[in-house]
């Protein structure tokens, strides 16, 4: 199958604290999905962890995740900075003018041809990616949460 997920911050907290969650997560891998993540996305997902008062759980648990289901990092390259920066200029959707993590995130997601972004922020799931970034040959992943994944693509019911 090959298709690849790429993991936003929230994702990790939610899998984390729901088993039920993390077991979407094994059910994609299972049958062939990628799942890819940022430097961006770890670098906010460790420091929001590290803030909470069983920090070393939650950060041993996404360290576990890295290994366990493999998950490919990606670091910034051309792509990413253009996507940044093109997406800094927009005022069409102005849903994530004042978002640049969410913004790099789905960046990276861009860059690296994901085929699809989970996360649980709305903006993200609803955000408009501005035409001349289309135009460049970019494209918005499919964004969801977590549980409409599980339901609509995986078809997986609880």
């Amino acid at each position: 199958m090959n298709h690849s997920i790429f993991l936003d911050t929230d994702i990790f907290f939610e899998c984390i604290e729901s088993p039920k969650l993390e077991t979407v997560i094994e059910h994609a891998l299972n049958i062939g999905y990628e799942m890819h993540t940022s430097i961006s996305v770890l670098g906010e997902g460790f420091t929001q962890m590290n803030d909470k008062e069983n920090a070393s759980d939650y950060i041993l648990a996404l360290n576990r995740y890295l290994d366990d289901w493999e998950i490919a990092v990606h670091f910034p390259n051309d792509y990413v900075r253009t996507l940044c920066y093109l997406m800094g200029q927009e005022e069409i959707d102005t849903r994530m003018i004042r978002e640049p993590t969410d913004r790099t995130h789905l960046a990276y997601a861009m860059a690296y041809n994901a085929d699809y972004f989970l996360t649980s922020d709305k903006n993200l799931t609803m955000y408009r990616v501005p035409a001349k970034i289309q135009e460049k040959g970019f494209f918005k992943p499919k964004t969801m949460k977590l549980e409409a994944f599980s339901e609509t693509v995986l078809n997986v019911y609880r």
